[in-house]
């Protein structure tokens, strides 16, 4: 009996769909928060001030937006590599499939890493909303 069946793909097989269809709510996310600052800023020909804030919104709205990309790049990779050693594992080379599959397993843990980051900076923006509310009251 080998040690590497099609078990191991195939129990990651569903959480690496699970993860890109939760960053595809993010970028959606992300693009509708984006398209309203650009009409608020195309339509209210706001403050100096005003536009100076959007524009630190949009820094970092830019970069989570890198990291959304990111995130969804690895993770197409890494179901792909998955299939993959499903593949090599259904016709029996189970080195091969191995391989596959450990390289699937490192890039997804990468896109892990990208999607933790990039929560951080989802709760430091969603913290400069709250303080804005502070100053208001």
């Amino acid at each position: 009996m080998p040690s590497f069946t099609t078990l191991y793909p195939a129990l990651l097989f569903p959480a690496i769909p699970l993860m890109m269809i939760s960053f595809g709510n993010r970028y959606t996310s992300l693009a509708s928060l984006i398209r309203k600052i650009h009409d608020t800023i195309i339509t209210n020909r706001p403050t100096s001030n005003v536009v100076q804030h959007h524009l630190d919104q949009i820094k970092v709205l830019t970069t989570r937006l890198t990291l959304v990309r990111s995130v969804q790049t690895l993770s197409g990779i890494s179901f792909l590599l998955n299939l993959i050693s499903i593949f090599f594992s259904y016709i029996k080379i189970y080195d091969l499939a191995l391989n596959f599959f450990g390289l699937g397993i490192l890039i997804f843990s990468i896109a892990i890493m990208l999607f933790i980051y990039e929560i951080q900076l989802s709760t430091k923006a969603l913290s400069k909303h709250l303080e804005d509310l502070k100053d208001f009251s």
